[in-house]
């Protein structure tokens, strides 16, 4: 059954647009969130907590003002970030970096939890990183899987709160409260449905935390309309992109979601 958590946040010059350091009450785990325009702050004695071995995410906007990610590690986490705003190929607005706050994440952990947040961001579909390849799981003991994995789910509750939701598919609360994510078959909570017979098209969709959400199983049209609005074509285009929608195997003119 989940159970309530604490966490933390510090503004370390009092502004909620300036860094912010995030820590769960009775974990090991620590994050540091950051403006790009600041990034040199990380890498001073201000933040020793991040001249150490982790994981970090850069997030920014494409011209055509796209949502990007990147995810990466390094043994001196701080000092590693430097290099991304002139690397990548977006504008970087914004990191997020996480360290531990013993000196127990070594580099075997460090790379699993690189690999495992890249798979968990491109299986959730909820933006495009641009992270050219998946490094390859390193293989760890039961005691080391075990931290890892727990220290992990604490990332990610970390990175939720600080705005950085793309690890889980989004989740639609049952009446029973399960939060699981039903398909369009499900008989649970007020479904909403949206139809074109003559073409195929049929969705449907429930209210949920992170908002309306479709449900696994719709069709769309592979055309864009030529009424549809430059905010909607674009959404559709990138749903694409991110594989959200791809092409059915039993209609050319459908995407299927």
């Amino acid at each position: 059954m989940p159970h309530g958590r604490q966490l933390r946040l510090f503004l370390s010059d009092g502004t909620g647009s300036g860094p912010r350091f995030y820590e769960i009450v009775n974990r090991t785990i620590q994050a540091l969130g950051i403006p790009a325009v600041r990034i040199k702050e990380a890498n001073s004695p201000d933040w020793p907590e991040f001249q150490k071995p982790g994981v970090y995410m850069v997030f920014g906007l494409t011209e055509e003002g796209e949502d990007r990610l990147y995810i990466g590690r390094g043994e001196n986490v701080a000092s590693r970030v430097q290099v991304h705003p002139e690397k990548q190929p977006f504008e970087v607005t914004r990191l997020i970096l996480f360290s531990s706050k013993d000196e127990n994440l070594n580099a075997s952990q460090v790379g699993w939890l690189e690999s495992s947040m890249i798979q968990a961001v491109q299986g959730a579909k909820r933006i495009i990183t641009t992270n050219e390849k998946c490094p390859s799981m390193p293989a760890l003991s039961k005691a080391e899987l075990a931290t890892v994995s727990e220290f992990f789910d604490d990332l990610k509750l970390i990175a939720q709160t600080a705005g950085y939701d793309y690890f889980d598919k989004p989740k639609v609360v049952t009446p029973s409260g399960s939060g699981e994510s039903p398909t369009a078959g499900d008989e649970v909570g007020a479904v909403f449905k949206f139809q074109i017979p003559s073409r195929n098209i049929a969705a449907s969709a429930r209210f949920s935390d992170d908002g309306f959400v479709v449900l696994e199983g719709a069709t769309a049209s592979t055309t864009a309309s030529e009424g549809m609005s430059d905010g909607y074509r674009k959404l559709w285009e990138q749903l694409i992109d991110q594989g959200v929608l791809v092409s059915s195997s039993s209609d050319p003119n459908l995407f299927v979601f």
